[in-house]
């Protein structure tokens, strides 16, 4: 049987050791340096060195060191003014084919190129403003590049781009750089942005919400005891001005010689909040599993379910508080979701708008830190719920109304929870 590539250093003395020798190889002894030396890591700081070396050469040992440093110096001339000359005759635009999209879906980009030279423009690329730092996983920001753009011509260059994070791109400024023909120096100059994508949190599909009971009677909503014109029938009355004919029952009509109508149920609901914890302290490092991205993700399902069910729906953060009932109002919801950022909170009571409680039913969603911070803690809202989002594995805490584990798959958790959650709350009804 093959031995596991994930062997532990207990088995190999040696690895432990080497382990070590990596680190101290790789170790920043000396960071107040890097300002001065950061310039080595591109190509035309070792070919200046080698520059310096070849005149010093030329000047001390022998004179066949001015032919290397002419060279030398002759490549790093072409490889810094091609660029830089190339660069300043062309003009960029760049824009999305659609306003908004989720993580994950894929948008066509455009990119105008207008050469203003009559000779043709070769090794151009776009950087910046389309990757994230810990998802890009090292330095390299460029997001597409380009063969070549003819002379005295306007050239349009299109790719699909998959955003992975929510947010507003192109995040940073792009540039459009050029570093023909050697590649030891790049020039670069700014892309002129026409449109911009806003980019929503993906959300889970979910179908069904639990009974929330409201007596704020509407056109959807829970079904109630209340007299109405939907749901079942609660009870016959004689008729009034103003009822329906579809709503006469003809058999008691006919044995009591008068209009007998049926006393239907009315739908009545509770106005629902969705409050997102956003505080860092709270949450897990930025990575595969980023706790703050997936509490964004999930409040993100329940708003969009709970408003496709015909509630009325408020989202709250620590400093923002949107309220909508209608599609116009989901998208502008959806966009401060996009452009959410991480507030510090210090206190439970900081999270939520000042609302009547006994009006509104909250779903809080946290995480597993924030809860044990509430341990000990009385007086919380009435009728709020709590979806808590845990990266170690603890005690299930006794105010979670709905846990997910961030180390199995989150979205396959909230799909089952929630169902069985809304299914046990109407069957007790």
């Amino acid at each position: 049987m093959p031995l596991s590539d994930h062997t532990s250093d207990a088995q190999h003395p040696d690895g432990k050791l080497y382990h070590r020798i990596f680190n101290l190889a790789n170790r920043d002894l000396c960071p107040w340096a890097n300002r001065y030396v950061y310039w080595l890591k591109q190509p035309i700081g070792w070919l200046l060195v080698a520059a310096i070396a070849s005149a010093l050469i030329g000047i001390v040992v022998a004179p066949q060191g001015w032919v290397m440093f002419a060279a030398l110096t002759g490549v790093i001339a072409v490889g810094v003014a091609w660029p830089w000359v190339a660069i300043r005759g062309i003009h960029c635009n760049l824009r999305f084919k659609r306003r908004r999209a989720y993580e994950g879906d894929r948008v066509q980009v455009v990119l105008s190129i207008r050469n203003s030279f009559p000779w043709p423009i070769w090794g151009l690329a776009v950087e910046g403003g389309f990757f994230y730092e810990e998802l890009s996983g090292n330095d390299d920001s460029t997001a597409v590049a380009l063969a070549r753009i003819p002379g005295w011509a306007t050239s349009e260059f299109v790719w699909d781009f998959e955003p992975h994070r929510r947010g507003l791109y192109p995040s940073a400024g792009s540039k459009v750089s050029n570093a023909f023909p050697f590649g030891i120096w790049a020039a670069r100059d700014d892309i002129e942005v026409d449109s911009k994508l806003i980019v929503w949190p993906r959300t889970v599909k979910l179908a069904s919400v639990p009974l929330v009971r409201g007596n704020e009677l509407a056109a959807t909503g829970c079904l109630m005891d209340f007299a109405g014109n939907t749901g079942d029938v609660l009870a016959v009355r004689p008729y009034r001005q103003g009822d329906s004919l579809k709503h006469v029952h003809w058999a008691q009509t006919a044995r009591h010689n008068q209009f007998i109508v049926c006393e239907r149920q009315a739908a009545a609901q509770r106005n629902v909040n969705v409050t997102i914890d956003t505080d860092p302290r709270i949450h897990s490092p930025s990575g595969i599993v980023n706790s703050l991205e997936w509490a964004i993700r999930v409040s993100a399902s329940l708003i969009r379910e709970f408003h496709e069910h015909g509630w009325s729906v408020t989202c709250s953060t620590r400093k923002n508080n949107t309220h909508f009932e209608q599609r116009p109002g989901l998208e502008s919801t959806f966009d401060s979701l996009a452009l959410l950022e991480p507030v510090q909170c210090e206190t439970f009571s900081d999270l939520y708008a000042n609302t009547d409680t006994r009006q509104t039913f909250r779903f809080v969603v946290t995480t597993a830190a924030r809860m044990e911070q509430l341990q000990g803690s009385d007086g919380l809202p009435a009728n709020t719920r709590f979806v808590v989002l845990s990266a170690e594995e603890t005690n299930k805490s006794a105010k979670s109304w709905l846990e997910i584990d961030c180390n199995q798959s989150i979205p396959g958790q909230l799909q089952k929870q929630w169902e069985r959650l809304c299914h046990d709350t109407w069957s007790a009804n």
